[in-house]
């Protein structure tokens, strides 16, 4: 019930943060949240996580939902943020230096995050673009690409360790009775 909760809680938190940055190209914090799902929940709930949040975050734009195929990319795209956290938390470790853990929290960010931005450059290329055009639509997307992963790359970097040291207290269980969880309502 408690993993059901947190990716509940951890999807809101994505979907709520990426609108609120939403005015600034490929600035984001989508990922990183997704990602934390599967550090903290382990990696077949982070890829499930992951899916739905992006799937949520597409659907309930604003702007409009994309195209299927990209879409589906996105989805696709979080899935992978969903497993990165989930590989992340095999390799952390709290007795690593904070440096050391920044370095691979970054390097998680670059490669999830290029994975993703090919995967839905690719998705967006199937769904709207031509032979012809494809040169245009991935040189123009290069921009926004190298924004977004050097923009990751720093959030991963700063926001994971961090996060990382939350999960002993959220893992941790404390057993309310009855009488206790209403008579502190």
């Amino acid at each position: 019930m408690r993993k059901i909760a947190y990716g509940g809680i951890l999807i809101a938190l994505a979907v709520g943060f990426g609108y609120l940055l939403a005015p600034v190209p490929n600035l984001e914090l989508v990922s990183i949240i997704l990602s934390f799902s599967g550090f903290l929940l382990g990696i077949s709930w982070g890829v499930v996580v992951g899916g739905i949040g992006f799937f949520l975050y597409s659907a309930l734009n604003p702007l409009g939902i994309a195209p299927p195929l990209t879409l589906i990319a996105q989805v696709m795209g979080g899935m992978l943020f969903g497993l990165a956290g989930g590989l992340y938390a095999k390799i952390y470790s709290s007795k690593r230096s904070l440096a050391v853990n920044m370095v691979v929290a970054g390097l998680f960010g670059v490669v999830f995050t290029l994975l993703f931005d090919v995967l839905t450059n690719l998705g967006g290329y199937i769904a709207g673009a031509s032979k012809e055009t494809l040169a245009i639509f991935m040189v123009g997307g290069l921009s926004f690409l190298i924004f977004h992963t050097v923009s990751n790359t720093v959030i991963f970097a700063v926001l994971f360790p961090v996060l990382a040291k939350l999960v002993p207290v959220l893992r941790k269980k404390k057993e309310v009775g009855r009488k206790e969880a209403f008579t502190s309502m």
